[in-house]
């Protein structure tokens, strides 16, 4: 095909010719597609760079938190969309823990919580704290160190056995009970008591029963039956009149290893109270930590006749305020109960704070 420049003048165009502008209009429309695409990929790329993590801290040098609660650490991150991993670091206390991803509270104390993020490293002081009561309350303050109570209705495992146990002195243990055995902070308390009682009664007693296993109790309980059927008691009669002074098996306090009973003639009598350490006790155990288990005024709620020689280490305050308001401990552990759900709803409208 001649295409016609001038008068003179003529352009042949090939077959050949065509294929190569097409060829060349083409790969100019490639080029250009290939740089508009790469421009939106080279900005990516730098905003990707934008977002590697340059720094790490916490909203506050110091942060509370109530025990129970879970704990929200207000970590800061520079910028904001990097993309991160987080690894918590707990001290070796107790203080906090994890649970389902979430650091919780889990006894109160303070304590340092620290995070790894990527190559970066923050921490914060923590402190911990129990919800507290309303000012008004009347309630157990200590209503978080809960008491643990073995009675007709709440039952230890058979194989339950109470930690640090030391055996009782042969100084402070009747003659031929030779084997027994109670809590270190038990014993710790009760020498004390032991001493102030024949210091300032000049009275005397000796422990005749701490510690019994699951095992023991059952042989127990099951003896106090026999001997009640074989006064012509029936089973059941039996069994009945062998609660008012023995407990089954699992419902003894005896179990816990913080329980003693006491004499001052190798047997447990009604009387004990009369005597001179009886009197004393039942006036002072409080101010060691102890308290008389079965209450005379109280049989109704413990379901346990009235015990002078059966006594508990419960700790000071606990004991101090059963005796103050004249209570037994199935009561006490019942207040117990009511503060703790008088606190929680306090916390609501009064957040945990550092002071």
């Amino acid at each position: 095909m001649k295409i016609k420049l001038s008068e003179n003048k003529y352009i042949t165009i090939t077959g050949l010719m065509v294929q190569r502008a097409v060829f060349m209009v083409l790969s100019l429309a490639v080029i250009i597609f290939i740089c508009r695409s790469t421009v939106p990929q080279g900005k990516q790329t730098i905003a990707a760079l934008d977002t590697e993590l340059q720094s790490i801290s916490f909203a506050q040098s110091k942060m509370a938190v109530y025990v129970g609660d879970e704990l929200e650490p207000g970590l800061m991150i520079v910028p904001e969309n990097a993309e991160v991993s987080y690894v918590w670091e707990l001290r070796n206390d107790g203080v906090l823990g994890i649970e389902s991803g979430k650091i919780k509270a889990v006894k109160a104390g303070e304590t340092t919580l620290g995070v790894h993020v990527n190559n970066l490293y923050a921490q914060v002081k923590v402190v911990s704290k129990y919800k507290p009561l309303p000012p008004e309350s009347t309630l157990p303050p200590l209503y978080y160190d809960k008491l643990m109570i073995a009675n007709y209705k709440n039952a230890l495992e058979s194989d339950y056995t109470p930690a640090d146990m030391v055996k009782v002195p042969t100084q402070y243990a009747a003659p031929d009970y030779t084997t027994m055995y109670v809590t270190q902070e038990t014993l710790e308390a009760y020498i004390d008591l032991y001493n102030a009682m024949v210091r300032e009664s000049g009275g005397y007693m000796h422990v005749i029963s701490a510690y019994r296993s699951y095992a023991r109790q059952t042989q127990l309980y099951n003896k106090a039956v026999e001997a009640f059927i074989s006064q012509g008691k029936t089973t059941n009669e039996a069994r009945s009149l062998a609660m008012d002074t023995t407990q089954t098996p699992g419902h003894s306090e005896h179990q816990l290893g913080n329980t003693m009973d006491v004499s001052n003639n190798n047997n447990t009598n009604h009387d004990f109270h009369k005597t001179k350490a009886g009197a004393w006790l039942k006036q002072n155990a409080h101010k060691y930590g102890f308290i008389i288990r079965y209450p005379e005024d109280k049989v109704d709620i413990t379901r346990i006749d009235y015990e002078p020689w059966h006594i508990r280490y419960v700790g000071v305050y606990h004991a101090t305020y059963m005796y103050v308001n004249n209570l037994c401990l199935e009561e006490y552990v019942e207040l117990q109960e009511r503060a703790q759900k008088e606190a929680d709803y306090y916390a609501q409208s009064n957040p945990a704070t550092i002071d």
